[in-house]
């Protein structure tokens, strides 16, 4: 296998006002990332401003100079991108993901918020009512509300900035003003507090003078210090107990200081691996439960010291917590005389192996290098943390662990009890000193008078490098595709295998022999010891095998997915204490049509052992191979595998349509529909032309925000609830369907309009502007699936085992630029003006109820 790997190629600099910048250039790919890091979070705010720091983050959405009313979305709608932001201790990060052609409106969005925000009475209304909601749902209304986090940080800590809650409370938040908010801004977003990255793009020279056009006429300003963090290290336990109705469990949360990574980076990576092996090791003694850990509230390297490992558990009725905490300084106490090498040694693999995978995604490697740059200024340390993790043996974690288990406990509790009691909370500032008054409005003036800029255009369509690949199919039927891809040292494996006849009527079975197989064999954890991972599952329609491995571990790990899909036995069989996995309800509607779809196209008496067939299966294999020698490797564990025994059936023939199948379920929320018929065949249009004109078709119909079915849900007050079509296959069939998700007394509205819609696609052609809106939306999105590996694989064995070309993939961005609308229109008409569509319901609807939803026909069941 090959190893050489283009090495990682970051540039860095600094603007004269401040702004630092991190350009990776390593794997140019159709879509960039642009992330920009401000160093100030929950930290930054004073006493009676708890909250403050993320109510801003949401403020800086909506508006600035250049881009009023929400304008910053226009070109991350417009091209299937995406951007959010996040509020962490000591930073906060607001990033996009975009087509390389809108790289430079990316820059410029962020370039003109940080220049010249708006913030209105409107804006700010609006915004507070959304982190209210999502304090209520994350804090307040939901069992164990704030544990660990937030409440944890009051408990371990002295210091405001460290202890306070970083949500606030929304009775308080309410005071907020337009000038509290300048008056923030203009202290903490500064460009010289400010780090921007961007990943993706190839020429380092064009994306620097592209910063320097859109920030580097951003005015300099004094840059805050940062907030005090120090904190004494306790030399006394301390036990906090708090109570929560309706919970059954006891929880109970030890946190434990880190080591200061920017003066000891090797102890704090050791104490990282010791949280994950603590959590991987089982329960700490007999008759306790199994532990969580974390390294960081919000992960590993995610804030400046201080910052905590955090160990909780949920406790049997009895146990006694002291009893608990206990035990896992018992266990580390044990560690650190005798640790255990072989578990110490698989737990640095995975989290290695992990670390690979988890950055080869653009979206995550852009942010992780404006996170390590913002708090360490070491962005480079991305790439080296592989190497330190594999520094770190049984004997760094031994003293990791000595350390922790000879400190006193830091114990926060929740008990079960009649009313909800938290923690008080000290309205003192550092070490008690009284509360300084929070500024008043009008010192600083408003952002927002700068003038407005002209708006860049957008470039030019990037397309995705055709990779290397091999594409083959094994004499038992099974197609596999090998792809190489040089952005991470780590391979995703995929592999999909229809279920069959009898596999899909009775799918149950098919399911207890997966879970019996990873039961027996122990794949996920001896994939795990290779540094990997595989895991799989059963929906009725296939089995799915999803995993990642090292590219030195493809024969071992390829022994392992063979010893789970191997042909079913009559004695598998899920094992005692494993409880089956509920299905989704589009998983149980699914269920229905295959059923009914099955009258008259297989003979359901026959009886046998449900299996799964490698015949239309695909297994995909990508990262940093040789696809030639790795499709041989594939070919050797693989081949070996039978075909099933073909089942007898009857004469193809395409399913009756217009039934109505209800599942009734009088204990769900929501009412859940799929209307759905099968493709018909393709006529007249080569493969690749014709795939195009129904992926188009689909979206224009209702496969993105601007769809005729989404235009209808705004239109109909129908806004808030899911309804969008789609394609896939059901049987053998290819399917094309229509799913909504809404409140019961919406149902028959919702109907009633995907019915209207579909009457329409016959009578009202899709429109030129149709196609073209969706064209540029669809065309752009495609480029989604190079963003990761992952990804990628994700994709490739869908499009192959739906019988489609998987190198269709790369060039599915041209075609979809390319295909004529008028060809996309009649795509549209064969797919959605089909005369009867099978409509499934599943939900609180009673026979009389669906009779009324729908003058069709009646087959119900119960689900």
């Amino acid at each position: 296998m090959s190893t050489a790997r283009p090495q990682p190629r970051l540039y860095r600099f600094t603007l004269p006002n401040g702004l630092r910048v991190v350009l990776d250039t390593r794997s140019p790919r159709p879509r960039v990332a642009v992330a920009v890091h401000y160093g100030t979070g929950f930290r930054s705010e004073p006493p009676g401003r708890e909250g403050f720091a993320h109510l801003f983050e949401h403020l800086m959405f909506r508006g600035s100079a250049s881009l009023p009313d929400g304008r910053f979305y226009d070109h991350v709608h417009r091209f299937g991108g995406h951007a959010n932001g996040t509020t962490h201790q000591d930073y906060t990060d607001y990033y996009q993901v975009v087509p390389a052609q809108a790289l430079e409106r990316a820059l410029f969005a962020e370039a003109d918020r940080m220049r010249a925000p708006l913030f209105t009475p409107t804006a700010l209304a609006e915004q507070l009512r959304g982190v209210e909601a999502e304090i209520d749902q994350a804090v307040h209304s939901r069992p164990y509300g704030g544990f660990p986090w937030p409440l944890m940080p009051g408990v371990l800590f002295d210091r405001f900035a460290n202890a306070h809650d970083g949500y606030g409370e929304a009775e308080r938040l309410r005071t907020t003003t337009v000038a509290d908010c300048a008056e923030f801004f203009a202290t903490h977003y500064a460009p010289g507090n400010a780090v921007l990255t961007v990943l993706g793009t190839g020429s380092p020279g064009d994306t620097r003078a592209l910063v320097e056009r859109h920030f580097g006429g951003i005015p300099a300003r004094p840059v805050t210090p940062p907030p005090a963090r120090a904190e004494p290290r306790r030399h006394a336990e301390r036990w906090v107990e708090c109570t929560e109705p309706g919970i059954a469990a006891t929880a109970v949360a030890t946190g434990h200081r880190l080591p200061d990574p920017a003066e000891d980076l090797p102890g704090y990576l050791a104490h990282a691996v010791l949280a994950r092996l603590t959590s991987e090791q089982g329960p700490p003694a007999p008759g306790l439960p199994a532990v969580s850990t974390s390294c960081g509230f919000f992960g590993p390297l995610d804030a400046r010291d201080p910052d905590a490992l955090v160990v909780t558990a949920l406790l049997e009725p009895g146990t006694d917590p002291k009893e608990a905490t206990a035990a896992v300084a018992r266990q580390w106490a044990g560690w650190s005389r005798n640790p255990p090498a072989e578990a110490v040694h698989r737990t640095v693999r995975r989290m290695v192996g992990e670390h690979h995978r988890d950055h080869g995604d653009l979206e995550t490697r852009c942010r992780a290098l404006g996170r390590l740059e913002s708090l360490f200024g070491r962005a480079d340390l991305l790439d080296r943390l592989p190497d330190l993790l594999a520094a770190v043996g049984p004997a760094e974690v031994a003293a990791a662990a000595g350390e922790l288990a000879g400190l006193p406990a830091t114990v926060l509790v929740m008990r079960p009890g009649s009313v909800r009691t938290r923690p008080a909370r000290s309205s003192t500032g550092e070490c008690g000193a009284p509360v300084p008054p929070v500024a008043g409005p009008g010192l600083v003036p408003v952002p927002g008078a700068a003038p407005a800029f002209p708006l860049p255009g957008y470039g030019s369509p990037g397309a995705p490098e055709p990779a290397a690949m091999r594409d083959s199919t094994l004499d038992n039927g099974l197609r596999v595709i090998t792809v190489a891809d040089r952005r991470s040292p780590s391979l995703e494996a995929r592999l999909r295998l229809p279920l069959g006849p009898l596999g899909w009527l009775r799918a149950a079975g098919p399911e207890a022999s997966v879970r019996a197989r990873l039961a027996r064999t122990r794949a996920a954890e001896r994939a795990a010891a290779l540094g990997g991972s595989l895991t799989a599952s059963v929906d009725g329609q296939w089995v799915d095998v999803t995993g990642h491995l090292p590219p030195g571990q493809l024969p071992a790990w390829l022994a392992l997915l063979a010893s789970v899909v191997a042909p079913p036995r009559r004695d598998d069989g899920a094992p005692a204490g494993l409880r089956s996995v509920r299905p989704t309800p589009p998983q149980l509607m699914d269920d229905a049509v295959r059923r009914h779809w099955s009258d008259g196209r297989a003979d359901t008496s026959v009886t046998g052992t449900p299996a799964w067939d490698p015949r239309g299966g695909a297994f995909v294999l990508l990262g940093d191979i040789d696809p030639e020698r790795a499709s041989a490797a594939a070919r050797k564990a693989l081949e070996a595998w039978p075909p099933a025994a073909p089942l007898p059936e009857a004469p193809g023939r395409r399913p009756e349509g217009g039934r109505l199948l209800v599942l009734r379920s009088p204990a769900a929320g929501e009412v859940h529909l799929t209307v759905c018929a099968p493709e018909p065949e393709i006529s007249e249009m080569d493969a690749g032309a014709a795939e195009a004109a129904r992926y188009l078709a689909t979206a224009v119909f209702g496969g993105y925000f601007g769809s005729r079915l989404a235009t209808r849900m705004r239109v109909s007050a129908l806004e808030g609830y899911e309804v969008y079509s789609g394609r896939d296959v059901v049987l053998d069939l290819p399917r094309v369907f229509v799913r909504a998700r809404v409140a019961p007394h919406l149902a028959e509205a919702a109907l009633d309009g995907i019915r209207e819609e579909l009457r329409l696609a016959e009578e009202n052609p899709f429109t030129d502007a149709e196609v073209e809106a969706a064209r540029e939306f669809c065309a752009a999105q495609a480029l989604g699936a190079f963003d990761s590996p992952a990804t990628q694989a994700d994709q490739l064995r869908q499009l192959t085992a739906a019988g489609r070309d998987p190198g269709g993939l790369f060039h599915l961005p041209q075609l979809l630029r390319r295909v004529p609308a008028h060809d996309v229109a009649r795509a549209g008409r064969e797919l959605f003006a089909t005369p009867a569509m099978d409509t499934v319901l599943f939900g609180p609807v009673t026979a009389d109820r669906a009779a009324e939803i729908a003058s069709a026909p009646l087959r119900a069941g119960t689900a």
